[in-house]
């Protein structure tokens, strides 16, 4: 049974970044819905361009996320069907629980997208001030990562037998706490790295496999000189912008800033 869960796992991962590069090639499509997709790119408020939106980001954060917690799925399915034989689906609602903590991520990554789209509209030559102030969430971001709260939210993604001992509620309802509490600590541990992915732009394929590379990376590899390596070159990067601002369109989908 756990080889047809993976084989289900792979296939929803594949179909996440099959749509996602398909929403990549009808950017035209989500530009005339207003959908904002990088710091460059118009975008404005409304009922259209807000589902399209968190659409999107669910989709991505499924083909990103789904990978590194699938040992946290798989280990809550074991543990689950031991003590509740006869109730099913308790997988599926944590995972369910633990994406809507993700797609709520993404309303905050939407209406920064739409200030900041609103900023430069109103602001004549602030595309300048957007992108130094990018640089500097890519400090901020990079320092995280070496925080003490950095390191505890990661270690509950680390370790799925601790997370599971700690956090477990029996039933349906306790599949949904635990999946919104596991959630909520990886958004702990990786928010910085989305801040990444938010800079560069949300549909640049390039850095979103990147990013999901390094979140696996990190989950599977429990070294604390991988995320301070990850924070220091960030924070480089994040100097280097914020000193010279047209550096970030030759690094990112930023074109239009450029």
């Amino acid at each position: 049974m756990q080889t047809c869960f993976l084989i289900v796992i792979g296939l929803l991962t594949a179909a996440a970044w099959l749509l996602t590069f398909s929403s990549s090639h009808n950017m035209g499509l989500l530009m005339q819905m207003g959908v904002p997709m990088s710091l460059g790119m118009e975008g404005w408020a409304g009922t259209a361009s807000f589902f399209a939106f968190i659409s999107m980001w669910l989709v991505m954060m499924i083909a990103m996320m789904l990978p590194s917690t699938t040992p946290t799925l798989l280990l809550h399915r074991t543990v689950y069907k031991r003590r509740t034989p006869t109730s099913y689906g308790g997988t599926f609602l944590f995972a369910l629980s633990y994406f809507l903590v993700w797609t709520a991520s993404g309303i905050l990554f939407y209406l920064a997208y739409v200030a900041i789209g609103s900023l430069r509209g109103r602001i004549p030559g602030s595309e300048s001030t957007v992108l130094r102030a990018a640089g500097v969430a890519l400090i901020l971001s990079g320092l995280y990562q070496c925080t003490w709260l950095k390191r505890a939210c990661l270690r509950h993604c680390q370790n799925p037998l601790h997370f599971i001992m700690e956090h477990w509620h029996d039933g349906r309802t306790g599949a949904i706490r635990m999946g919104a509490a596991h959630g909520v600590y990886c958004l702990g541990c990786c928010w910085g790295l989305m801040v990444i992915l938010f800079v560069m732009g949300i549909m640049h394929l390039g850095w979103m496999a990147a990013v999901g590379a390094l979140i696996l990376i990190e989950k599977i590899m429990p070294s604390r000189w991988i995320p301070n390596t990850i924070g220091a070159v960030f924070v480089i990067v994040g100097v280097v912008v914020t000193a010279f601002p047209e550096m970030l369109s030759r690094l990112s989908s930023q074109v239009i800033l450029s």
